[in-house]
């Protein structure tokens, strides 16, 4: 039986002295294609307010998280879900990054202690802190022009992958040359999550991270030209 997978929209919510018309979220076709050509069944995901219903979590047996600017809470919600259930995960970009900052939060508010809904409180602390808080690291020089269809290869550089990783046992591969558009990275001075993959720049930054044996996430875009189908062929068979 083919698996429902949940494609997690990239969202742009705009602040309360603007047009509500400019609220949206947005799906790329990339990674509906990708889900596709892998057997699945995508189904994009429509929070309500920056938040997802339970009942729409569980309909999915997998998740494929799509890049972006920005976490909002349904993001915490799709990653607490995939954990918690068992379920597998393919965070791209932004998606990738979320398998820390999730367990990083989770571990900040488990610490200080909440009452109430675990990813409230976790939403609640973000708030609290100032408007240039993040807990990814800064970059350069990995944000490449996005390139037009037919040179995929212009926006590409070579990662490295780590050894007895899940993402080597997935790609069967030491290394591939990814699509490369982000300014932000999973940090090195942490614990919560194993990096599986590093760029070939000799910077120290980190291209994959992954949880256990069902959350995977990659920095850069396999979904741009369908050149990495065993990442698509995880999720969903």
């Amino acid at each position: 039986m083919k698996k429902i997978i949940g494609i997690v929209p990239a969202s742009a919510m705009a602040n309360s002295e603007e047009s509500s018309m400019k609220d949206h979220y947005r799906l790329c076709n990339n990674y509906i294609k990708r889900t596709v050509d892998a057997g699945g069944i995508p189904v994009g995901l429509a929070p309500c307010n920056g938040w997802l219903t339970e009942e729409a979590l569980d309909i999915c047996d997998g998740f494929l998280v799509q890049g972006g600017a920005e976490f909002y809470p349904y993001h915490f919600q799709v990653m607490h879900h995939a954990i918690t259930r068992g379920k597998r995960y393919l965070g791209i970009c932004l998606g990738e990054q979320l398998i820390y900052v999730y367990l990083k939060l989770r571990s900040i508010v488990e610490e200080r202690g909440y009452e109430g809904d675990l990813i409230k409180a976790m939403c609640d602390y973000v708030a609290e802190q100032s408007s240039d808080f993040t807990l990814q690291r800064r970059i350069d020089g990995h944000c490449y022009e996005k390139p037009p269809r037919g040179k995929e290869d212009d926006g590409k550089h070579w990662i490295k992958i780590v050894p007895k990783t899940l993402m080597h046992r997935v790609l069967g591969k030491d290394r591939v040359f990814i699509s490369s558009f982000h300014r932000l990275c999973t940090p090195t001075d942490q614990d919560l999550v194993t990096i599986n993959a590093w760029s070939e720049f000799g910077d120290g930054v980190v291209e994959g991270t992954e949880y256990g044996e069902n959350i995977l996430g990659i920095q850069g875009h396999p979904e741009v030209d369908g050149t990495l189908p065993e990442l698509f062929d995880f999720l969903c068979k």
